[in-house]
């Protein structure tokens, strides 16, 4: 049996992102699942684009502030304790609005684990 405790803090971010991301589950060493901190200021993004995935199941857990994510059926606002899911194929934008008071701290977890499989989408405006 293996067991690890990662401190998103003590992780380098990854760079080029419109927010702070750690990858969690490299750190742990888990290879069935995706999990990221996200930390995002007022006016930043989670993803690099609006996009979907062929394959990937996501979830988003608000760990502090409020989420808003955009899709095609409109916006949603995730709160603090709360999760916002999309199944595959399903477009959404997470972000933090750039009128919202604090920042918005997100556990992000996708499986199965992919890495390129992220297509962006198109909104038509």
């Amino acid at each position: 049996m293996t067991y690890s405790v990662t401190d998103p803090e003590d992780l380098e971010p990854v760079a080029d992102r419109p927010c702070d991301l750690r990858r969690l589950s490299e750190a742990a060493g888990l290879d069935s699942v995706a999990i990221n901190r996200f930390a995002a200021a007022p006016g930043e993004q989670l993803p690099l684009a609006y996009h979907y995935h062929e394959t990937q199941e996501e979830a988003f857990v608000v760990c502090s502030g409020t989420l808003r994510v955009e899709t095609p059926d409109g916006e949603f606002e995730v709160a603090e304790g709360s999760m916002f899911a999309a199944s595959p194929e399903a477009p959404h934008r997470a972000y933090n609005p750039a009128d919202a008071n604090d920042p918005v701290s997100v556990i992000a977890i996708g499986a199965p684990p992919v890495d390129g499989d992220a297509v962006p989408y198109e909104t038509g405006e």
